[in-house]
């Protein structure tokens, strides 16, 4: 449930950023470093139907490390189409691109990595994964 809350928050945030309100800051005004900046990402992934029990679980044992021991990690959250059992989005938010950094060095990572490896469909080629730097500037507290 706290995923579920934060990613909301997360989403909401790039939505304020992003939708053209009229006292928005654009990218070219903030000040901040980039990498201070919170991290969103979304990517999809179609998995080969035999792999998708296996990739399922190899991401909830990545998942329950990320939670444990990364507490710059926001979200981290595996979704499963209704329509088509194979395909996947995942979406991460990390306090700094640094925590970022530290977890794609961490164990648990480089394991799921290796794991995931060969077991995505390769005539799928995602349009819609993105990264979103979200400046502290754009988004003051009111």
């Amino acid at each position: 449930m706290k995923n579920l809350f934060l990613g909301l928050i997360a989403l909401l945030t790039i939505a304020s950023c992003t939708g053209g309100s009229k006292n928005s800051t654009t990218a070219s005004e903030c000040s901040y470093n980039k990498d201070s900046m919170v991290v969103v990402m979304r990517f999809e992934r179609k998995i080969k139907p035999e792999k998708v029990s296996f990739f399922k679980q190899s991401f909830d044992a990545c998942k329950a490390e990320v939670l444990a021991k990364e507490p710059g990690c926001l979200d981290y959250s595996l979704f499963q189409s209704y329509h088509d059992s194979t395909m996947f989005c995942l979406t991460e938010a990390w306090a700094t691109k640094g925590d970022h950094n530290a977890h794609m060095l961490l164990e648990h990572t480089k394991k799921h990595i290796a794991e995931s490896k060969g077991i995505s469909d390769t005539t799928f080629k995602s349009t819609t994964n993105y990264v979103y730097w979200i400046c502290p500037g754009a988004n003051p507290k009111q």
